[in-house]
C-alpha cells in the first residue's frame, strides 16, 4: 500500500500536488483540527506562498502555516530552497504578512543532500541563507532585485528555523487524514481492514450485541420448535451454537471494519456500507412476508453476502461478505430489519 500512494503522489502535477494539500487543510478544518481557514494563492501573486492554514480568524496578521509545494522531476536543490525561504522574508518585511508559524517544503522527490542537512540541523539554515543571498535570492525572488536589507537580516537572525521542514513522499502520506483524503481525491485502495477469527470474539456477548442476538435466539428456537431460555443455552446447543458465532463474528467483522477506517476515511463513506446493504436487501426482507423467519434470516443474509457497495471501499473489494452481513445484523439491533417479526 505505502508503495501505491507514493507512485500516485509523484505522478501528480504542480497544480495536483497543490491541491491536495489544500484538500487536506480543508479537511484538517472540517473536522475542528487547528485550522480554522485556507488560502490558495495564484501562481501570480503567490509570494513563496502555494497552500496556507490559517490557525486564527486573523489570516495573515495571526498564526498561519505555509505549504510551499515544489513537485520536480528532481529533489528540492539547494538554490530553490534558499529562493523560497528567501521570499518569506522579502514578502513578510514589505509588510505583505507576517511570518509564518511553520514552513513545510512538500517535495515528494524529497531534496538534494545539502538541503537535507539543513533541515537536519536548523541552527544552520538562517547563517546559510544570509551567506548565500546574494547568490540565490538578489536576482531570485522578482526580476527588480531583492537585496539583503537590514530589516531581513534581522528577520532571519531572529527566526526559529526549527520551524522549517520538508515532507518526502512517505511523509505526505503519514499526515493525519492524508490517506483519506488520497483514497477519495485519487482512488487509492484503502487496504484490507482486519479480520477477526472466532478466537477473537468475546465468550460473553456486549451490550451492543443484545438487540440482534435476543432476535436470533427466538428465531432459533421457533425453528427447533422449543425456545432457547438464554445466551448460555444456545451455546450449548451443538446445532445452533456454530450459527450464533457465526452472526456474532459477522457483526464484530462490521464494528472492527468501521474502527479500522473512521480515523481516515469520512465516515459518510463508511456509513454508505450500511444503507447500500439495507436498500439492497430491503425488498428481498418484504418478499419473505408470509414465510418463516428462519427462511428471511437465511435468505437476507445469503444475499448481502453479495451486495455491490459504492464508493471506494466497493471499487476496492474491501467490504467483505462478513461485514456486509454484520450491517444487517446491526441494522435488525436497530429496528430497520427484524430478525423475529
Amino acid at each position: 500500500m505505502p508503495l501505491n500512494e507514493t507512485r500516485h503522489l509523484l505522478a501528480l502535477n504542480d497544480d495536483e500536488l497543490e491541491e491536495l494539500i489544500k484538500k487536506w487543510i480543508a479537511r484538517l478544518i472540517n473536522i475542528q483540527a487547528e485550522y480554522v481557514g485556507f488560502d490558495r494563492p495564484t501562481a501570480s501573486a503567490d509570494q513563496g506562498r502555494d497552500s496556507v492554514g490559517f490557525l486564527t480568524e486573523h489570516r495573515y496578521d495571526g498564526a498561519w502555516d505555509n505549504y510551499q509545494c515544489k513537485h520536480l522531476k528532481k529533489p528540492l536543490s539547494l538554490s530553490a530552497f534558499h529562493v523560497e525561504l528567501g521570499k518569506m522574508f522579502y514578502y513578510a518585511q514589505r509588510g505583505d504578512f507576517v511570518l509564518p508559524r511553520r514552513y513545510v517544503f512538500v517535495a515528494p522527490n524529497s531534496a538534494v543532500r545539502d538541503v537535507l542537512k539543513l533541515i537536519d540541523r536548523p541552527s544552520k539554515i538562517g547563517p546559510a541563507l544570509l551567506a548565500k543571498w546574494d547568490a540565490y535570492c538578489t536576482t531570485g525572488i522578482t526580476k527588480s532585485g531583492a537585496p539583503l536589507t537590514p530589516e531581513i537580516r534581522i528577520a532571519i537572525e531572529d527566526y526559529t528555523f526549527d520551524k522549517v521542514m520538508l515532507w518526502k513522499s512517505t511523509d505526505i502520506v503519514e499526515q493525519e487524514q492524508m490517506r483519506g483524503l488520497m483514497v477519495e481525491a485519487l482512488g487509492l485502495d484503502p487496504g484490507p481492514a482486519p479480520v477477526l477469527r472466532d478466537i477473537d470474539i468475546p465468550a460473553v456477548p456486549g451490550a451492543e450485541e443484545a438487540g440482534y442476538l435476543g432476535q436470533l435466539l427466538r428465531v432459533y428456537g421457533n425453528h427447533r420448535g422449543r425456545p432457547f431460555a438464554d445466551h448460555d443455552e444456545i451455546m450449548a446447543d451443538d446445532a445452533y451454537a456454530p450459527r450464533i458465532t457465526r452472526a456474532r463474528r459477522q457483526f464484530l467483522d462490521r464494528k472492527a471494519f468501521r474502527r479500522h477506517f473512521r480515523d481516515n476515511l469520512d465516515n459518510n463513506l463508511i456509513d454508505q456500507v450500511d444503507l447500500d446493504v439495507l436498500d439492497s436487501v430491503q425488498d428481498r426482507y418484504d418478499g419473505y412476508e408470509g414465510k418463516s423467519p428462519y427462511e428471511r434470516l437465511l435468505g437476507v443474509i445469503e444475499h448481502a453476502a453479495m451486495v455491490e457497495v459504492s464508493g471506494p471501499l466497493g471499487k476496492h473489494r474491501r467490504v467483505t461478505p462478513r461485514v456486509k452481513q454484520g450491517a444487517c445484523h446491526n441494522h435488525a439491533s436497530e429496528g430497520s430489519l427484524q430478525w423475529d417479526r
